[in-house]
């Protein structure tokens, strides 16, 4: 089983060379509400093809083969400790799979938040009401809209979840993978580069701890980790977890073993047979096209 899985990987991580070229969508054409402070510093990619510096956001859209496409779409937020943005396995792999499995993902190359720790939500509400506006020229039905997070993508994501400021931007479901949480369990590094100055601020840290923002019909969320991950501590998830099940959101968690951090799409990924078809479970259990066929 572990080998046949290996191979599906393999293959689907070589068809990302022969995948169509995506649509690429900047998030605000006549620029962004904020600043990040890193605006008229020249963006890089790094030598593991990771976004540095982001300072003007865009998605990038993965279309399905129109025959295999399920009318859903994924908004995928990579991880990066808040200053780079992980794509390869965390990004376009992830786009790759979801294809696959005739779901259309859109890859966020969000801003950097330089500690100005308003730009995650900024982004997000941004890119939600993008995909919305667009989802019947791609196929999709806009009612059918999740997101998806990694790490500190897990944080924006989370954030979105929780603070989205009306019906547009609201996600219809959210998937939560090794996120962080809360400032108190983050590393300093991600910590920093959200807050800045004011890292050390303890209610500015219990402000921007996603945990303490969960409230009554926000969306339902799945939480997948591994139990010896020691760059972002189970505590944060669980804490989540914890916060939806007072609220009355649904939700499931799954905590496996081992993999540690960044495990996913890794060949070396102990739990890939149970991980992937578990999201995928959850992914079509929020399918809302159905409702209209």
């Amino acid at each position: 089983m572990r080998r046949c899985f290996l191979i599906v990987l393999a293959v689907l991580v070589a068809g990302i060379a022969e995948a169509r070229e995506p649509l690429r969508i900047p998030l605000f054409p006549e620029g962004a509400p904020s600043k990040n402070g890193l605006e008229g510093t020249p963006e890089t990619i790094n030598d593991k093809g990771y976004y540095v510096g982001v300072s003007e956001p865009e998605l990038e859209v993965f279309l399905p083969d129109s025959a295999r496409a399920t009318g859903q779409i994924m908004l995928v937020v990579p991880g990066g400790s808040y200053e780079k943005v992980c794509v390869t396995y965390e990004g376009y792999r992830t786009a790759e799979w979801l294809n696959g499995e005739g779901i259309v993902a859109a890859v966020l190359k969000y801003r950097m938040p330089n500690g100005h720790p308003e730009i995650p939500l900024e982004d997000g509400v941004q890119a939600m009401r993008v995909l919305r506006r667009e989802a019947r020229s791609w196929g999709v039905d806009p009612r059918s809209v999740g997101v998806m997070g990694f790490s500190a993508g897990g944080h924006f994501v989370s954030t979105l979840l929780t603070e989205y400021p009306d019906a547009e931007s609201r996600p219809d479901f959210g998937v939560l993978v090794y996120p962080v949480i809360t400032m108190s369990y983050s590393s300093a590094r991600t910590r920093e580069n959200l807050l800045g100055a004011r890292s050390g601020d303890e209610a500015l840290r219990k402000r921007y701890s996603t945990c303490e923002q969960v409230h009554e019909g926000m969306p339902e969320v799945l939480l997948v980790l591994c139990d010896d991950d020691r760059a972002v501590v189970p505590e944060n998830s669980i804490r989540f977890y914890r916060a939806l099940k007072k609220q009355g959101v649904r939700a499931a968690m799954h905590i496996f073993p081992q993999g540690g951090h960044g495990f996913w799409m890794r060949e070396r990924y102990r739990y890939g047979e149970e991980t992937y078809p578990l999201i995928l479970r959850w992914i079509r259990e929020h399918d809302n096209t159905k409702q209209s066929k």
